[in-house]
Parts: C-alpha cells; structure tokens; sequence
C-alpha cells in the first residue's frame, strides 16, 4: 500500500513539474505596442533595412591572421560555429568589413516581416526569464542597416541552442519564453531561408 502511494505521489509531482515547464516556455501577448511604438526602439528607429541571412563556416571568409594554424603537422580546426562567431565579432570592431557575398541566403524583409518580427520581440513573451542551452552553434543573423546601405547592428542566432548574441546590449529579443526563439525561427523559414532552420 505504501508502495503503491509513493508511486501515485511522484508521478504526480513529475506531471505537475511538466506542466510548469510547458507554461513557462509558452509566449503569449504580454503587451501591445502599436508598429509605431515598436519602430521607434533601438534599432528599428536607425535601420533603412533588416535582412534575415544564413551563414556558414567557411575559413576563406575570416582575414588570414585569423585562420587556423598548422601545429607540429597538425591543423587546429574550428569547431561548429566557431568561424561565425569570430566573423561577427570582427563586424562588432569594424562594421566596413561586412561582405554580403559571406552570407549563403540574405532575405531583405518586406514592412510586413518587419511588423511581424517587431510584434514577437516586444509584444510576446510570460515575463519568466528563460535561459539558452549551453552549446553555442550560430548559424543564422539578423542583420540591420543603415543609411548608404551599412551594417549598423546584428543578431547573431543559435536555434539549435536556442540562444543568440548581439552587438550591441542595448538590442534585445526579450526571450523571456521558451518557445520564442522557434516562433523566430518560422519567421526565418517563412521567409526562405533554409540553411540553420532545416537543415
């Protein structure tokens, strides 16, 4: 009997477990903000354009100096997302190095995208604070440009981990639920880009 009631009380205690952690990664509309409100913040008020791109790791990309070395015969290589990672973190110093032709797919999102990707980031979310896995293979970038058609700031993304970086702390995608980050990733999907979101 008391066999049978320890049972009945941990499965009970992992279903309500579950369903905890299935609330806290579901987004729901937790404010509204008009599309005004929305593009006068940091940097939709800046870009003349956003573009949704694809990038992968290729070592002919990267300066030189900043390529791996052979060591005693050896050749030091990167590991799964390494190179992107440097990449964009030479765009963060320097902005003028971006190259268009390092991006395998670039989608220039139409002023309804734009609606919808300002919608997700300031209008989703549950106000629970929730944090990325780990592992860090960036694959795919949100980048924002500004006049004569210059990089001004990026996001840099990880679906797989689900987490990103920026280039600067004043952006923010607000990932406060779960499943932000894949309702970001059908965007990216919606809008062609195949590489990091199927395969």
């Amino acid at each position: 009997m008391t066999f049978r009631f320890l049972i009945t009380f941990f499965l009970l205690i992992s279903f309500i477990s579950t369903s905890a952690q299935d609330e806290e990664s579901q987004c729901v509309r937790v404010d509204n903000f008009s599309i005004e409100q929305r593009n006068q913040k940091y940097p939709f008020n800046k870009a003349t354009k956003i573009v949704f791109a694809s990038f992968k790791g290729d070592e002919s990309k990267l300066p030189k100096n900043k390529r791996s070395k052979d060591y005693d015969g050896e050749r030091a290589l990167y590991v799964e997302g390494q190179i992107m990672q440097i990449y964009f973190d030479i765009l963060k110093k320097r902005p003028s190095k971006f190259n268009p032709d390092h991006f395998e797919e670039k989608v220039e999102l139409s002023e309804n995208q734009k609606n919808e990707l300002t919608d997700l980031i300031f209008n989703v979310g549950n106000n629970i604070y929730v944090s990325g896995a780990k592992c860090y293979m960036p694959r795919n970038a949100i980048l924002f440009f500004g006049d004569n058609n210059k990089l001004i700031e990026f996001v840099e993304i990880c679906f797989e981990c689900n987490n990103y970086r920026t280039s600067n702390e004043k952006i923010d995608l607000n990932n406060n639920c779960g499943e932000k980050l894949y309702l970001l990733k059908e965007q990216f999907s919606k809008a062609g880009i195949q590489y990091g979101i199927v395969n």
